[in-house]
């Protein structure tokens, strides 16, 4: 590293990531209450409704990731600075870890599977904190593209990354595996990690990030075209979940389309917000946490549900929702707060000051967040 990057600070923060960031977040922990409370099942109208509603609200995962790489090439437009990897592996990547024993654990115990080989596997991204490897992967291409990649247009960068993105979801998607374990669990859920299915993500979010006053600009001259694609990408997936078979979640190729659209409309929505509600400060504030506790707290309601054989019906997803940010909240804050290096543990709370982009003065607003994470 330069010494020049020992000088680098991070350049004002957006304050608009903190609502993008926990619509991203609650979008995550609203789908995986669809899931755990419906099962999946797709039989009759309502039940494929709301497994389409779940799918589409698979948009938060690709949304947290793009906000990510948006803030850090926003904050670090030229290089990273000295201890930059150092703190996130101490603050994501070592939580990520602690998290992939804990649920190895509960899996090995409640389904009596190997502890040790779903340590293993977890670790690699198995399970659904798997994000976090595709963010630090991130971080080092914010590198190379600072480097190398800046001296080619961005429309030509765009575009082979849009070309990559796609052939390699679409070959995922629609090759059946060959026979063997290990082609079983790339297919499954190893071709999620490398960052080649992301790329476009990325490459989108660092040009928006490097020319944030020009990205918006561009928001509000085709705001009506990105209103306008937004029915249609999202009735493409639908479509396909009625006469196709793509599997489920955010690495399916037709997502790409529908997630670009909800991030913009996203950002032309919240762009210049002048006052960020307290609930929504406190939930961004504690969103990396929830991302990696609350599978465990909707797992153990859905299994004290069906184990007292209390009958719900559907209400059983708006209360998994918000008895399950609850819980989290509440584990975060004990964490961080009364138990010794909880913080490594569960992830840290995010209370970090941040100031408007455009220089407008400090706020006690959770914007920097995004850029840490």
């Amino acid at each position: 590293m330069s010494s020049q990057a020992t000088t680098l600070k991070p350049r004002q923060t957006i304050d608009e990531v903190s609502i993008i960031r926990v619509i991203a977040c609650l979008s995550v922990v609203l789908l995986h209450s669809i899931k755990f409370s419906t099962g999946e099942s797709t039989d009759g109208a309502v039940e494929f409704g709301l497994w389409s509603l779940a799918g589409l609200l698979s948009f938060g995962t690709s949304t947290f990731v793009f906000i990510s790489a948006l803030i850090l090439a926003y904050s670090y437009p030229k290089s990273l600075p000295n201890g930059f990897y150092m703190k996130r592996i101490r603050f994501l990547l070592i939580p990520f870890a602690c998290m992939a024993v804990f649920y190895a654990i509960i899996s090995g115990l409640t389904k009596d599977w190997s502890i040790p080989k779903l340590v293993v596997y977890n670790l690699l991204g198995a399970y659904h904190g798997w994000f976090v490897l595709v963010i630090f992967q991130f971080y080092v291409l914010h590198q190379l593209y600072a480097r190398y990649i800046d001296r080619f247009r961005p429309s030509v960068v765009l575009g082979v990354s849009f070309v990559i993105t796609v052939v390699y979801l679409g070959f995922f998607n629609l090759v059946p595996p060959p026979d063997g374990q290990l082609a079983a669990y790339i297919w499954e859920r190893g071709y999620w990690m490398p960052f080649t299915g992301w790329l476009f993500y990325f490459s989108l979010a660092y040009y928006c990030g490097r020319n944030y006053q020009r990205f918006l600009r561009g928001l509000e001259r085709y705001k009506w075209w990105i209103v306008a694609a937004l029915p249609l990408t999202a009735g493409l997936i639908v479509y396909n979940n009625a006469y196709s078979s793509f599997g489920f979640g955010s690495k399916r190729v037709d997502m790409i389309g529908f997630t670009v659209v909800m991030i913009l409309l996203l950002f032309l929505l919240f762009r210049g917000v002048k006052r960020i509600p307290p609930l929504v400060t406190l939930i961004s504030q504690y969103s990396f946490g929830i991302y990696l506790v609350h599978w465990f707290f909707l797992d153990m309601m859905d299994r004290a549900v069906e184990r007292f054989g209390i009958q719900l019906g559907y209400l059983e997803i708006p209360l998994l929702f918000v008895a399950g940010i609850a819980c989290c909240m509440v584990t975060i804050w004990v964490f961080n707060h009364v138990v010794p290096f909880g913080q490594y543990v569960v992830g840290r709370i995010n209370t970090g000051r941040s100031t408007r982009a455009q220089g407008q003065g400090a706020s006690r607003r959770a914007g920097t967040a995004a850029a840490e994470n």
